[in-house]
């Protein structure tokens, strides 16, 4: 049975300027994610979980293995994967509705009406219709954020690939996006790989979390949320506290375990 996103065997290494010192990144690992799962990496900082996900956008060229979509190979960028990113990756010189509708730019399954259609769709499914004639320098991060995530889902990726897309935000912005990101997800059903550091965000958002060991990267463990934490439960608040805080911890201790290997290799 062939899966929505297949990575077999991918492997990663740096090496210095002059060739004679490697770094090993990623250790040889493979992973299949569902049509319309999203699926948060979690692991130590600098474990390797952005070079991956870098590499499954076609940023980065892993050294081995292969990642097929929809049964087809991979190889470097193109318009099937969406990458949102910490910093605020806005055009300056656009309004807000000019840079959602640059996501439509190089759709060739729509009209010229139609991408008038689909800006306006998600000018409004991320609360921005009121600043659709506002220039990105005259509105907040969080505001400019939520253009990249609109102008990345107009351009209508088979895989969203989002790299702590809200590390930089205060706590209440951070917390708006999350739940904004959670409608989003459950209306379009984008695949998407998110990474962050933070457990309770990957607790709150994931439909599955995979947690990687410190460098070089190789998977240690695989948590089902949604068998643990019905996904409606946490998108209404209600989810069981006593469950959340369990997985949390469990979380954690795995990531505390891998960070303390990280600082026996220094």
């Amino acid at each position: 049975m062939s899966h929505f996103l297949e990575l077999s065997d991918i492997s990663k290494t740096y090496w210095s300027a002059d060739g004679k010192t490697e770094t090993k990144v990623v250790l040889p690992l493979s992973l299949n994610i569902e049509e319309g799962e999203m699926v948060m990496f979690l692991g130590p900082s600098g474990c390797g979980k952005t070079t991956l996900m870098r590499i499954v956008g076609g940023l980065e060229t892993q050294d081995a293995g292969t990642i097929d979509l929809h049964g087809q190979r991979l190889a470097g960028p193109d318009r099937r994967r969406g990458m949102v990113f910490q910093s605020y990756s806005s055009f300056p010189w656009l309004t807000v509705r000019g840079n959602i509708k640059f996501g439509t730019r190089y759709r060739k399954d729509i009209s010229p009406a139609e991408k008038e259609e689909v800006t306006d769709h998600y000018l409004e499914m991320v609360g921005l219709t009121r600043y659709a004639d506002f220039y990105t320098n005259r509105i907040s991060g969080g505001m400019r954020q939520r253009v990249a995530i609109a102008r990345t889902l107009a351009s209508n990726p088979d895989v969203l690939l989002m790299d702590e897309p809200f590390g930089a935000l205060d706590a209440q912005t951070r917390e708006h996006l999350q739940f904004q990101l959670m409608d989003i997800n459950r209306t379009e059903k984008k695949t998407t790989i998110f990474v962050t550091h933070d457990v309770e965000e990957a607790i709150l958002l994931a439909n599955r979390i995979v947690i990687f060991s410190s460098r070089p990267a190789r998977i240690v463990k695989e948590i089902d949320v949604d068998a643990i934490l019905p996904p409606e439960a946490r998108r209404s608040g209600e989810a069981d506290m006593a469950r959340f805080m369990s997985l949390r911890s469990e979380i954690l201790d795995i990531i505390r375990a891998e960070y303390a290997h990280t600082l026996e290799a220094v």
